[in-house]
Order: structure tokens, then sequence, then C-alpha cells
């Protein structure tokens, strides 16, 4: 999100703060009698017997439900997000604009560095970490496999990674996990 629209969005739920908790505390000021002449001041015709109805209680609520959804929704949407999706690579100009899909690529490359001897399992993705692309490798070892190995092979697919995508602003994360258990080496049965 840009500035003026993450301002505008703090802004507006401020604002609904704000009025939520107002009305929220002149509601129990008026149910507990905390303002005075308060009930002779909102009787409203037929709003007393509008809660004794059969509909009143599944209109509340169906009402409530809608209320849950919206926040949820609104929320969602809000989470901070920490994916890319198409890059502009070079070379793009006014005559056409030249794309990869980031994310697909470092999965490739994740799965490149799982047939590293050692490795179980690989993954990959680009992210944007506190401004700046960063393409995110992760690799789940053996308890036996040789660091050697698997920290030349991770640097050449982090080197191989950074020529496909062909940006000179993307940085590399390797994260290597030790599995707790070594799924090479099968155990023996005692008979």
């Amino acid at each position: 999100m840009r500035r003026g629209l993450i301002t505008f969005d703090r802004l507006a739920a401020l604002i609904i703060a704000v009025v939520l908790m107002a009305a929220g505390a002149a509601a129990l000021g008026w149910r507990y009698d905390l303002i005075p002449g308060s009930s002779q001041r909102l009787e409203i015709d037929g709003l007393s017997d509008l809660s004794q109805t059969a509909w009143w209680s599944w209109a509340i609520g169906a009402g409530g439900v809608l209320l849950v959804l919206f926040g949820l929704t609104w929320l969602a949407r809000h989470l901070p997000r920490r994916g890319t999706g198409q890059l502009r690579l070079t070379g793009s100009d006014s005559s056409g604009r030249l794309t990869t899909d980031a994310n697909a690529a470092a999965r490739t490359a994740g799965q490149v560095l799982a047939q590293t001897i050692g490795v179980r399992d690989g993954s990959g993705r680009i992210v944007l970490d506190r401004g700046q692309l960063v393409a995110e490798l992760t690799a789940t070892l053996e308890p036996s496999a040789d660091l050697d190995v698997v920290r030349a092979a991770a640097e050449l697919t982090s080197q191989k990674l950074h020529q496909v995508i062909s940006r000179d602003d993307l940085h590399h994360r390797t994260e290597l996990r030790v599995a707790r258990t070594d799924k090479t080496t099968t155990p023996s049965r005692v008979t």
C-alpha cells in the first residue's frame, strides 16, 4: 500500500474506533442511569416492543455474524504481504515490458537444492523484506549431511537464481534446517 492510503486507512480506523467507543460508553451510561434524565429523552414508540418479537433475536444474530465476517475480511485485506508477483526485468522500455514469475523460479531453485546429497527437502520464494527484494531458499538437511557440500550447492543455486531473475537489487538468504531423524540410514532390526 502507498503511504497516503495507509494514512487514510489508519485515520478511518481511528475515527471508527472513537465513534464506537463513544457509542458504547453512552449505551452503558444510559443502561445504568449514569446520564441524568436520559430515560425521559430516549423514549421511542415501539422500540421497547421490538425486542419482544419472534424475529428480533434472529435479526440480531444475523447482524452479528455479518459484522464478524466484515471485520475478518477487513483484517485479512490489511495483513502485510511479503510476497511478490511479477517482477519487471531489465530491458523493459516503452515498446514493451519484460516480466518474470519470480516465485516460480525460486520454487524451482529450492527443488534443485533438494537434489543435493544430504538434503531432504527444499523450497524457495521471493519476498519484500524491509523494502528489499530477497530470495529465500530453505533446505531441510539430514543430520549426517556434509555441510561443505550443501553450502557449495546453496551458493551455486543462489547464483543461478540471480542469473535467471536478472535483477541487481536481488538479495539472497538461505536457511538450513537439520531434521531430527536421519532418513538415509535404516535402523537395524533385532530379531
